[in-house]
């Protein structure tokens, strides 16, 4: 009897002790709720945007030319070329913003990148060290996030992201705005405009009225001079940054840019396509790819208009598998395009690029259907951009007017080859295209939809690699001056689009685009050259 007395005086204690710590901590939470200030805020009040003075962020994004530069402040600079990007394949990254003094802040407007955080919190700190949870966010999907809350006093904003869209990506952010109640927030207002729009519209008008050209029609023995033009960002291609890289293209020799469009579907066996042309988007809108024309019009370059479908979950496209549905859905993406194109008197319109998996026989009978469907619409030129590894299963070629050929192709197997060796390897592959080209009967001339190295050791070996190897501007150079040597002497190929030239200044030591860049010289040596 004496053993369970004890044992029912222990449990009882117990549960006093349970009960008292149950009381304490709702004693804290009063207390806490009774510290937290009371902001009495009308309805109606109007809201101001607040600036941040300081970021700093727990990693950024190295990856060749898809990278941005390195800048926390980046997404609070209200720019929408300009963003933070973390470090690929990474949870739990995170960027903080310093108000420089306490502000009240009662919304928060994200603008996402397409490398978007499914799931994330935000957290508001007096002192940047202790941190509270303002909010948990789950099973969001991109594009803007508006959250209103009640008012609260802050310096300190954090986002972490918990959650990533995809998970081999990173996560990026356009704009991190922060809004609160114009009476609590004196003296606050709109960033002014950048201090450089002026001089840079003025420098825009000098090269306008020094570069503009008539426009010519396109000339089937012309050599096409060209670069794909780059934009995963809704309104990227309609800023005058856009417009001044235009120019530059202009001023270095270039007569024809491809403009491309990026589509998606989810997966590899999806049968939806869609465009993801909204606000904070990564598919340029129609009015900032009808800027891009009219500005190419307008300096006499021509266009071509060229649609890519990727997959989402990052599966490359060559892989996408057809079907039914997904040609209904190919077809209603593409007409869409094309009736753009026709209406700007686009040049020449690109029917589909490196969808190697949906082009053999099998689906021949859909893909001159397209092709027929198109020409219904468009009276220009029509190419199809074949892969390197496809443009010989190719069924439609008599459909088109040129053969197009993203022309990825192995050089040698060296990590430092000569250009003399570099001229060899692409005249052995110039005599196979040209046995093909005369095997088949094709009778079309050739043009590289794409071609394209980037600025790092062992380049030449993968020309469709982003590499990581060290910086090397001499292979990247050297591979396109072979380039250029080789395929000039051929009568049949008739053009190069160069992959690829952004509409703004890109951070980019190792990746594709030349900018600033030695091969940027080779590419104005042959581009300004009679003859090709």
């Amino acid at each position: 009897m004496k053993a369970k007395s004890e044992k029912r005086k222990v449990k009882n204690q117990s549960a006093k002790l349970k009960t008292l710590w149950i009381i304490i901590s709702c004693l804290f939470v009063l207390t806490s709720c009774a510290k937290e200030e009371k902001l009495d805020v009308a309805k109606d009040e109007p809201i101001v945007y607040l600036q941040v003075m300081d970021a700093e962020a727990s990693s950024f994004d190295t990856t060749p030319d898809w990278a941005p530069k390195p800048d926390a402040m980046a997404p609070v600079d209200r720019d929408m070329l300009t963003r933070w990007s973390s470090e690929l394949g990474r949870d739990n990254e995170w960027i903080a913003f310093d108000l420089s003094k306490p502000k009240v802040l009662s919304k928060i407007v994200i603008k996402w990148e397409s490398a978007y955080a499914t799931d994330y919190e935000i957290f508001i700190s007096q002192d940047g060290k202790k941190w509270k949870k303002l909010i948990s966010m789950e099973s969001q999907n991109g594009g803007v996030d508006e959250i209103l809350f009640a008012p609260r006093r802050v310096q300190f904003v954090k986002i972490s992201c918990l959650k990533r869209y995809n998970p081999q990506w990173g996560v990026s952010i356009w704009e991190f705005e922060m809004y609160g109640p114009k009476s609590y927030n004196p003296g606050e207002k709109e960033p002014a405009p950048k201090k450089d729009l002026g001089e840079k519209k003025n420098k825009l008008e000098e090269k306008i009225a020094r570069l503009k050209t008539p426009l010519l029609p396109v000339d089937e023995q012309e050599f096409q001079k060209g670069v794909v033009y780059t934009s995963w960002s809704a309104n990227e291609m309609s800023s005058i940054a856009s417009d001044l890289e235009l120019a530059h293209l202009k001023e270095i020799g270039v007569n024809y840019i491809a403009i491309m469009v990026p589509t998606y579907q989810a997966e590899v066996d999806s049968t939806v396509i869609v465009a993801h042309d909204y606000e904070g988007g990564d598919t340029p809108t129609d009015e900032a790819i009808v800027h891009a024309i009219k500005m190419c019009h307008l300096l006499g370059i021509r266009v071509m208009l060229k649609p890519h479908v990727d997959c989402m979950d990052g599966t490359p496209r060559v892989d996408i598998i057809g079907s039914s549905a997904w040609f209904e859905s190919y077809k209603k993406m593409i007409l869409r395009y094309a009736q753009m194109a026709e209406e700007n008197n686009v040049e020449i319109f690109c029917v589909g690029t490196e969808l190697e998996n949906t082009t053999f026989s099998a689906w021949e009978t859909q893909w001159r259907d397209i092709i027929s469907s198109i020409k219904k619409i468009y009276k220009g030129y029509t190419v199809y951009a074949a892969n390197w590894t496809e443009h010989e299963g190719v069924n439609f070629w008599d459909m088109v007017d040129f053969v197009g050929i993203d022309a990825y192709f192995p050089l040698t197997a060296k990590n430092d080859p000569t250009k003399e060796e570099l001229v060899v390897a692409w005249e052995k592959t110039a005599d196979k295209i040209q046995a093909w080209l005369e095997k088949d009967k094709i009778g079309k001339s050739v043009i590289f939809t794409e071609l394209g190295y980037v600025s790092s050791d062992g380049t030449n070996k993968q020309p469709w690699a982003t590499l990581t190897n060290s910086e090397d501007q001499g292979e990247q150079a050297d591979s396109l001056d072979a380039t250029f040597e080789a395929l000039t002497r051929r009568p049949w190929f008739k053009g190069i689009y160069l992959w690829q030239y952004f509409p703004q200044e890109r951070w980019s030591p190792l990746g594709f685009t030349i900018k600033d860049k030695q091969a940027e010289e080779v590419v104005k040596k042959w581009y300004k050259k009679g003859g090709i």
